[in-house]
C-alpha cells in the first residue's frame, strides 16, 4: 500500500471515529440497542424471580404511577385565584407556617411562638414590598370546641405579630369585590395592631 493510500484510510477512520464518539455522547442510542436493552430487561426480571425462588405463576408486576401531589385542594385553588383576581398588585403566598410569620419578626418573636411550630396558615397576602398585610384561612364551619380553641389560638399567636387571620368558609367562598374589602378592612387592622405594638 501506498503512502496516499495509507493517509486515506487513517483519515476515514479518524473522521468514523469523531462521528461515533459525537453520536454516543449526544444520548441518541441505535434501535437495535434499544432492543437489546428491553431483552436484558425482561431476562433480568426473569433471573431476578428464579433467584428468589418464585412460584412460576408469581411475577413482578410495574407498580402504578402515584397521583401527582397538589399543594392545594379544589377549594384553595379557586380561593387562591380569587386572592389573585381581587387584588392584582399584591402577592400571595400559600401554605405558611406562623413559627416562619414569627421568625420574619425576629428571632424574639420566633422563640415566643416556638409552641406554634407546625401550624400555618392557607394563605399569607403581601405589599408590593412584601410586608405581610393579612393572612387567610380555609376552614370548614365546625362545632367543636377543640378545632374553635386551635383556631383562636392562631388568631392571638398571629395578632400578637400584627398580621390580622380572615377565615373563609369553602361552602361559601367570597367573590373578588368581597374580598378586596376584607383585605382592605385587613389593611386597617393591621395598621392598628401595629400601632399597639409600638
Amino acid at each position: 500500500m501506498d503512502n496516499v493510500t495509507l493517509s486515506i484510510v487513517l483519515a476515514a477512520g479518524a473522521v468514523a471515529g469523531i462521528l461515533l464518539f459525537i453520536y454516543r455522547r449526544s444520548g441518541q442510542t441505535p434501535v437495535a440497542e434499544t432492543a437489546r436493552s428491553r431483552q436484558y430487561a425482561g431476562s433480568h426480571r426473569e433471573v431476578r424471580q428464579q433467584q428468589l425462588d418464585l412460584d412460576p405463576q408469581t411475577r413482578f408486576v410495574e407498580s402504578p404511577k402515584r397521583k401527582q401531589y397538589r399543594l392545594l385542594n379544589d377549594s384553595e385553588q379557586e380561593l387562591y385565584h380569587r386572592l389573585c383576581e381581587a387584588m392584582p398588585s399584591m402577592q400571595v403566598f400559600v401554605q405558611v407556617g406562623v413559627a416562619q410569620l414569627a421568625l420574619a419578626r425576629g428571632r424574639q418573636e420566633a422563640q415566643r411562638l416556638s409552641r406554634m411550630a407546625g401550624r400555618g396558615v392557607d394563605f399569607v397576602v403581601c405589599d408590593a414590598d412584601f410586608s405581610i398585610v393579612a393572612a387567610i384561612e380555609l376552614a370548614w364551619p365546625t362545632t367543636g370546641q377543640e378545632t374553635d380553641n386551635a383556631e383562636d389560638v392562631k388568631r392571638v399567636a398571629l395578632q400578637s405579630l400584627g398580621i390580622p387571620l380572615i377565615v373563609f368558609r369553602p361552602n361559601k367562598l367570597p367573590d373578588a369585590d368581597t374580598i378586596s374589602r376584607e383585605i382592605a378592612d385587613a389593611i386597617l387592622r393591621r395598621n392598628r395592631l401595629e400601632a399597639e405594638r409600638d
